[in-house]
C-alpha cells in the first residue's frame, strides 16, 4: 500500500515549516511542500494529494471580505493568500481531508465566505492570545474534534481569530473568553485549529496526534474512493 501523500503549503520560513513536515513524516505520511512562489495550480494540487495542511503565518488581507486592514496587521504576500484560498475551496469541493493551523484555520474561514476579528486585543472581554499563552478550550459535543478531547489546554500565538463563521463551517471549540478556537466542515476530516499542534504546549490529544488523525482520515478517504471507483 502506498504511503499517504500530504501537501503542505509553504509557510515561507524554513525553520517554522520543519515541525509540520516532521510531524507528518512521524505519522507515516509522504510529504511535499507546495510553494505558492511558483506557478502551481492549487485546484490540481487539491486533487493530487490525499490531504492538505495549511500552516501558520502572518495575516490575511481584510479586503478579501470587504474591510480595511487594521494598523496591527502584517500581511503575507498576495500570492500566498490567493493560492491558499483556492486550495481550500478545491479541497472542500472534492472532499479532500484538510488541517488548517492558526492562520490556516483563518484562511479556511475566509475562503468559504467568513470573516476574521482583525485584532483580538480590541475585542471587549478577550484575554491575551499571543506570545505563547497556554489556555484551556472547551470542545463542542458531537464534533470531529470531540473525538479527541472534550476539554484541553493549548498554546496560543495569534492576534487574529475567526469572526463570522463561513457557511458550511461550524465552531467546534471555544476559549473561556469566547474566542473561536476551532472550526470544522463536512467530510472525513476538514478541521481548522487556532493553536499550533506542531509545537510544544498542548495537551497530547490536541497536539501532534492531530497530524496522525489527518493521515488516518486521508487513508480512509482514499480507500473509500477506490471502493466506489471499483463498484460503479
Amino acid at each position: 500500500m502506498r504511503a499517504v501523500r500530504v501537501g503542505v503549503v509553504d509557510q515561507g520560513r524554513p525553520e517554522k515549516l520543519r515541525p509540520y513536515v516532521d510531524a507528518l513524516v512521524a505519522a507515516g505520511a509522504e510529504v511535499e511542500v507546495l510553494s505558492w512562489r511558483t506557478a502551481r495550480d492549487p485546484i490540481a494540487d487539491a486533487g493530487a494529494f490525499d490531504a492538505i495542511v495549511l500552516c501558520g503565518g502572518d495575516d490575511v488581507d481584510a479586503r478579501r471580505w470587504g474591510e480595511e486592514n487594521h494598523p496591527a496587521v502584517e500581511l503575507v504576500p498576495r500570492e500566498r493568500d490567493e493560492y491558499e484560498l483556492a486550495i481550500v475551496r478545491a479541497a472542500a469541493e472534492r472532499g479532500v481531508p484538510l488541517l488548517g493551523v492558526c492562520r490556516g484555520s483563518q484562511i479556511m474561514n475566509v475562503a468559504l465566505g467568513g470573516t476574521l476579528e482583525q485584532h483580538v486585543p480590541d475585542v471587549p472581554g478577550r484575554g491575551p492570545h499571543d506570545g505563547g499563552v497556554r489556555h484551556e478550550i472547551e470542545v463542542t459535543e458531537g464534533t470531529l474534534l470531540a473525538r479527541f478531547a472534550a476539554r484541553a489546554s493549548v498554546n496560543s500565538f495569534h492576534h487574529q481569530a475567526v469572526g463570522r463563521i463561513a457557511p458550511g463551517l461550524r465552531a467546534c471549540a471555544h476559549s473561556a473568553d469566547g474566542s473561536i478556537e476551532a472550526v470544522e466542515g463536512p467530510g472525513e476530516f476538514f478541521l481548522g485549529v487556532q493553536w499550533h499542534p506542531e509545537r510544544e504546549g498542548n495537551d497530547p490529544p490536541l497536539g501532534r496526534d492531530l497530524f496522525r488523525a489527518l493521515v488516518e482520515a486521508a487513508r480512509n478517504t482514499r480507500t473509500a474512493h477506490a471502493a466506489r471507483s471499483s463498484n460503479p
